[in-house]
């Protein structure tokens, strides 16, 4: 059974697009607006969302907003296609609870090779529960705990700090965090989001701060 995918886009020409170039892959569901995308997500449970942000009637943060708060759709994967494409820009729409966010025009090759990794991150979570000092993290239910308590961290967020920790006390290069958590090597791309995520990682859990250490030009360090 091929993997279900929801867009979610109102300009006509991108959905065709997108349709066109992924329905060889994947089964694809399509919502001109936010509204029509929160209740097909809802009713029709895609495996992932693609979702724009100048949207009519709601706009794509707070679709996303509402969708990761919604125990029916929390745990699907969205990734924002968007011409807005500043740190701002970015910040916000990953803060709203997204897992990925990829700027427009955007390349198919590396749309499709973001969503396959989202997908197989999706479908084999390592079972083995990490333990570090009061950091606990879980991935059979993907929560994370400090200090005993719980943490509401996006996909994306769970899957930096579970590389973080594992590999505690030692760099993790920014290839390495996108190649185990994006499963591509486009680094020109992520970059900045990498940096977005970690800062958010930061705010969630006021206590990583003094953990999780920015090594300049190379990546970051978990310190016990």
């Amino acid at each position: 059974m091929k993997p279900k995918i929801l867009v979610i886009e109102d300009n006509a020409d991108t959905r065709r697009f997108l349709e066109a170039m992924l329905s060889k892959e994947f089964e694809m569901i399509s919502a001109e607006n936010g509204v029509i995308g929160i209740e097909y997500a809802r009713n029709r449970a895609p495996d992932l969302i693609l979702l724009d942000i100048m949207l009519p009637i709601l706009s794509g943060y707070d679709a996303c907003s509402l969708l990761k708060k919604d125990e029916r759709t929390r745990q699907i994967p969205i990734i924002f296609l968007s011409a807005k494409n500043s740190i701002p820009d970015i910040t916000q729409g990953l803060g709203t609870g997204a897992d990925d966010y990829l700027p427009k025009p955007f390349d198919y090759k590396e749309l499709l090779a973001r969503i396959r990794a989202r997908l197989r991150r999706n479908a084999d979570p390592a079972a083995q529960v990490v333990q570090i000092g009061e950091l606990k993290i879980d991935p059979t239910n993907r929560e994370v705990t400090y200090a005993g308590k719980r943490a509401q961290l996006t996909l994306t967020e769970f899957d930096i700090l579970r590389l973080l920790a594992i590999r505690s006390g030692n760099v993790v290069s920014r290839e390495d965090i996108l190649r185990d958590v994006w499963r591509d090597e486009s680094p020109e791309t992520n970059d900045r989001t990498i940096d977005v995520h970690i800062r958010a990682l930061r705010r969630k859990i006021p206590a990583l701060t003094k953990h999780i250490m920015s090594i300049y030009g190379v990546g970051y360090k978990y310190e016990k």
